[in-house]
């Protein structure tokens, strides 16, 4: 894919932190709508510093948020650094400088030429171990159990708060401000104590740039949820995706519903729950999980479900081969589409992972690759209502919706859906 066009920025990891006699610097791998890059991103001394108070590191994958948020109690930004790996994820706070914020907004702006100018185009995910060559200052610095310390103590703030009386701040994943991908005059100031997310994976979402209107499909009908549908008008439409760019947002008014890791003991009562409000989602399911849930394929197949490919065996497949990743896809695709007898056409990498090898084999399979904007986090969540809670703290207009096939998923999606009607949203699915 070439990389001389503007694209819009999905993620950004932290590949390695540097302080050399040229000033800070940090080596970031950008994953964009028309494929992957490195650059070296200069940063100043007192964002270097809090990222270093929170090393080590040891080789795991490290996402850096692209929404700093701004503090007022502390009168500075903060933002979040995203560990993980295929068994672990954990979310570190540091706190962060207006020029840093300044940086990412220039990543952000698509019709910036400096940009442009200075990405290498790469053909392969990252392997560089990342954030290896730090360098260790005599200043006194937070370790991570003193940011843990301020996030408690904000979390406290913001209940003394609540309970006064005080407004319930807009806890949307991105800022009050540009979205990814347009021309952006700044980043708006919170006025109150920014939402504080508890430890763990926060932010594997990609941009919330929006796309063109979607070109909806003639509607079919839906009846009741234990009959395949015949006879009542949908009130979703279908939205076929390109294979140029990846999907991750939708225009303002429109939502979807995508459900991840099923086939699952779950899939028929999650099919029958938006059967029953009338909409549809988008399920991406496991190869290796289909033989052992065969009923629960054919049945959202059959209830007008989208049915797409979340790979075979849900491996980070950008560390994959080429040959590997094909056989990959392919056994997951055929052991879909002998249940539904149509083929599947939608991809969603595992992690949120892709690069420009893989997507030319997701290419060679007819299919595209469908990411999100709006993670729930639902795989960590403790009760019905805290995956509730984050629906209402997030902004739905435009937004994919990535959930998982869990019990308190389940128990949790009536009301998510009345919610998401009551907002007026349009429900769509892809294809």
């Amino acid at each position: 894919m070439a990389m001389n066009e503007p694209g819009a920025v999905l993620m950004i990891e932290l590949l390695s932190l540097e302080h050399e006699q040229a000033g800070y610097q940090i080596e970031i791998g950008l994953t964009r709508d028309i494929g992957y890059a490195r650059r070296m991103l200069t940063i100043d001394e007192f964002t270097y510093e809090q990222l270093n108070a929170l090393a080590p590191y040891f080789g795991e994958r490290m996402r850096l948020s692209l929404y700093p948020k701004w503090d007022p109690f502390r009168n500075s930004y903060y933002s979040t650094l995203v560990i993980m790996n295929q068994t672990f994820s954990e979310t570190l706070y540091f706190a962060c400088s207006e020029y840093y914020v300044s940086q990412l907004l220039q990543l952000k702006e698509l019709d910036d030429p400096h940009v442009h100018e200075e990405i290498a185009v790469e053909t392969t995910s990252p392997s560089i171990p990342p954030a290896r060559r730090l360098r260790k200052k005599n200043k006194k610095r937070f370790g991570r159990l003193g940011l843990q310390s301020i996030v408690l103590a904000s979390c406290l703030v913001v209940v003394l708060s609540l309970r006064m009386g005080g407004q319930v701040m807009d806890r949307a994943e991105g800022l009050k401000g540009p979205s990814l991908g347009t021309s952006a005059e700044g980043i708006e100031k919170m006025v109150s104590l920014p939402f504080i997310p508890p430890i763990g994976k926060i932010e594997t979402t990609p941009s919330q740039q929006e796309e063109p209107a979607p070109t909806p499909e003639t509607s079919k009908p839906t009846p009741e949820p234990s009959e395949p549908p015949q006879e009542q008008m949908k009130r979703y439409e279908e939205i076929k995706l390109t294979g140029d760019k990846y999907t991750y947002s939708l225009p303002k008014g429109y939502v979807a519903l995508s459900f991840d890791d099923g086939p699952s003991k779950y899939t028929k009562e999650i099919v029958d729950i938006l059967v029953e409000h009338e909409v549809a989602a988008t399920f991406l399911f496991v190869g290796n999980k289909v033989s052992r849930n065969v009923e629960a394929v054919k049945y959202a197949s059959e209830h007008q479900m989208s049915i797409g490919s979340h790979s075979w065996d849900h491996s980070k497949m950008t560390d994959n081969g080429v040959k590997e990743n094909q056989n990959n896809l392919a056994k997951a695709n055929q052991a879909l589409e002998q249940i539904t007898q149509s083929p599947i056409t939608v991809f969603r990498p595992p992690y949120g992972a892709i690069n420009d090898k893989l997507a030319a084999n997701v290419t060679e399979q007819q299919m595209k690759v469908l990411l999100w904007n709006r993670d729930s986090e639902d795989w960590k969540r403790k009760t019905p209502e805290d995956v509730i809670q984050f629906v209402h703290h997030t902004d739905p207009s435009g937004a994919v919706y990535l959930f998982h096939e869990k019990k308190i998923t389940v128990e949790a999606l009536p009301a998510i859906i009345q919610y998401l009607k009551g907002k007026n949203m349009k429900f769509v699915i892809f294809k």
